[in-house]
């Protein structure tokens, strides 16, 4: 009796686990079905310029399931729908957050091949690319990057904060920095609390301080300021050494100002795209 009753269960555990499976695949295939259908919808959308489908690519491209984990160009899709005319302010904002999480999350690899891909848009129309981002081959090897950057130029995205622009950098190779772009400030200024966690880290010595200086402010004030040389500055993929920089009132804003824009052969800007040009 016990044998019978043993088997029975056994029978019927089977019969669930089976019944379990079939529930299973036939939701991932449902799911399969969803996010294809998903995709062309999302695609079609993009290639008439509708950011809310661009914004529903960047997704596909963060998460996986229609499409391959591909983090470049979901930052790339993200960041386009911040420079499109036809976004409104809750995309524009629902874009900007997404890209700026997604970015945690990168390597330097993939910022780089971002930017590549950010940089198709740059003279073409910025509300269907899109569809050039998505169309993308492979990611870019090392050796063939910068041979495959458009002319040659960097294109680095940049945040917009109100009527000005925030980049990331890169200082004496470790220290990751958000800079106010200012390119009417004579020289780089980092504020005096972080110059002085970087002297204690052991990031800034006593001989890179160069002396005081005076600046004229953009009121026509004038104030002194002790002076250092940053040993690199990374912006993107260039690479600027022995910058000049000045120590500026604690929290105050960095800025990135000519002391880094003077050492470039050329560099623009560029509205649409919301970019740094870098030639």
């Amino acid at each position: 009796m016990k044998r019978v009753q043993s088997r029975r269960i056994v029978v019927a555990c089977a019969g669930l686990i089976l019944t379990l499976a079939a529930a299973c695949g036939e939701g991932f295939a449902a799911q399969t079905v969803d996010s294809g259908a998903a995709l062309q919808r999302y695609r079609l959308g993009a290639a008439q310029g509708d950011p809310a489908a661009v914004i529903g690519l960047g997704g596909l491209f963060e998460s996986g399931g229609a499409v391959p984990i591909d983090f470049a160009k979901a930052y790339a899709l993200f960041h386009l729908v911040t420079s499109m005319s036809g976004a409104t302010p809750a995309q524009v904002a629902l874009a900007t957050t997404q890209r700026d999480a997604l970015s945690t999350k990168m390597s330097d690899a993939q910022f780089s091949r971002a930017q590549e891909l950010i940089a198709l848009c740059y003279g073409n129309d910025i509300n269907r690319c899109g569809e050039s981002i998505f169309s993308a081959g492979a990611p870019a090897t090392a050796a063939s990057l910068s041979a495959s950057s458009p002319g040659g130029r960097t294109v680095v995205p940049l945040e917009q904060l109100g009527s000005i622009y925030v980049l990331p950098a890169v200082v004496n190779g470790v220290v990751n920095m958000r800079f106010l772009l200012d390119s009417g400030a004579t020289d780089v200024s980092i504020p005096a609390d972080v110059v002085a966690a970087m002297v204690k880290a052991g990031l800034v010595k006593d001989r890179d301080f160069l002396g005081e200086q005076t600046y004229t402010l953009a009121d026509g004030s004038k104030v002194p300021s002790k002076t250092f040389q940053l040993r690199s500055l990374k912006v993107g993929d260039v690479l600027i050494q022995n910058v000049k920089a000045s120590v500026s009132p604690e929290k105050a804003p960095p800025l990135l100002g000519q002391s880094f824009f003077g050492r470039l052969k050329s560099w623009s800007l560029n509205n649409t795209l919301h970019a740094l040009i870098i030639d």
